[in-house]
């Protein structure tokens, strides 16, 4: 379980450095802007940008939606992401993804949080606890909201509790 965690990290984060190189002066979608919002423990967070990303890993199609801020050309040091594991082209309004007791089960989400360039906390399939459901789907953006608990990257039980995410709110630009 540990090798296949992280190829699934290595591989997303892989993924998630392409997509940040492209050129693109306009990080939001026509007709509104994109962001992320959040509480954890009791402190609010935001991000300038939201952006979906799609990944195909072992035959299972992936949603990254990747909370950053972007000043200039230059990112944050922290980030947040929500990985549904369900296909793009029949994700709809209403849908909820559990976080799971296994990292890679169809039609439920994983949670990180980077809040500084060196830490990473995740939901854990040893005690999930955490959900997204989808408000909106366009061909541009997808909408949605998100809470969960997190633990430590290596506390595959879930025993020591680093962070509780409530209200959480997204719009994610489509990236084609």
């Amino acid at each position: 379980m540990k090798k296949t965690l992280k190829l699934l990290v290595a591989v997303l984060c892989i993924a998630l450095a392409f997509s940040a190189c492209k050129k693109n002066k306009d990080n939001s979608p026509t007709g509104g802007a994109t962001s992320m919002k959040f509480t954890v423990n009791g402190t609010a967070v935001s991000y300038n940008t939201c952006l979906e990303l799609t990944a195909t890993i072992n035959d299972i199609d992936h949603l990254v939606i990747t909370g950053d801020n972007i000043n200039g050309a230059k990112h944050s040091d922290d980030n947040f992401e929500l990985e549904i594991i369900h296909d793009l082209a029949t994700l709809k309004a209403g849908q909820t993804f559990q976080v799971s007791a296994d990292f890679s089960s169809a039609n439920s989400v994983n949670i990180w949080y980077s809040p500084n360039a060196t830490d990473s906390f995740v939901s854990q399939a040893g005690n999930p606890n955490g959900s997204v459901t989808i408000t909106a789907v366009t061909s541009t953006t997808i909408t949605g909201t998100f809470q969960g608990k997190l633990y430590g990257e290596s506390d595959y039980s879930g025993t020591d509790l680093k962070y509780t995410v409530t209200n959480g709110a997204f719009t994610a630009r489509i990236v084609k």
